[in-house]
């Protein structure tokens, strides 16, 4: 897989990989994605990560085509991961792993993410990557309740 920095020009990729990954009898997270996942929203990101070194948002290719990204800040100690999407037909290839990887080489440091508890996918996925839980907390997430889990990985 290719790795590449994001160009806005991907935002419609982006976000139709983004929404493949919901299943269909999820109503609720379908309506909170199509709201993160405007296109002016992800444009936003792309070209913010493009002025900000500390910002990655990076998308991988295989075959020139893309099948999935990674936005994730530097924050001096720690990578802090605020999205990671590969499209379903390429799931339990490794290709999730090489982003998390892709990160490492740039700075081998500690990551964090929040994930939906819901989202058992992302999870299973986070925790065989040697994620561990830290908490949960309670958000409010498009004016909807939402328990977030809090996972780290210390690659010390």
């Amino acid at each position: 897989m290719n790795m590449r920095e994001a160009v806005p020009e991907d935002a419609t990729l982006i976000r139709n990989i983004a929404l493949a990954t919901i299943s269909q009898d999820d109503s609720n997270r379908t309506r909170a994605m199509e709201r993160a996942y405007r296109q002016e929203e992800i444009v936003r990101a792309i070209s913010s990560s493009e002025e900000a070194r500390e910002q990655y948002f990076i998308v991988g290719e295989y075959e020139e085509e893309v099948i999935g990204f990674c936005h994730a800040i530097d924050r001096g100690d720690m990578w802090e991961m605020l999205r990671l999407y590969l499209h379903p037909d390429y799931h339990r290839n490794g290709y999730g792993a090489a982003f998390l990887a892709h990160l490492q080489s740039k700075k081998e440091q500690p990551m964090e993410v929040y994930v939906e508890s819901s989202n058992d996918q992302a999870i299973a996925f986070l925790l065989h990557q040697s994620f561990k839980e830290v908490n949960r907390i309670q958000e409010e997430v498009y004016d909807r309740p939402m328990e977030l889990i809090h996972l780290r990985y210390d690659p010390s």
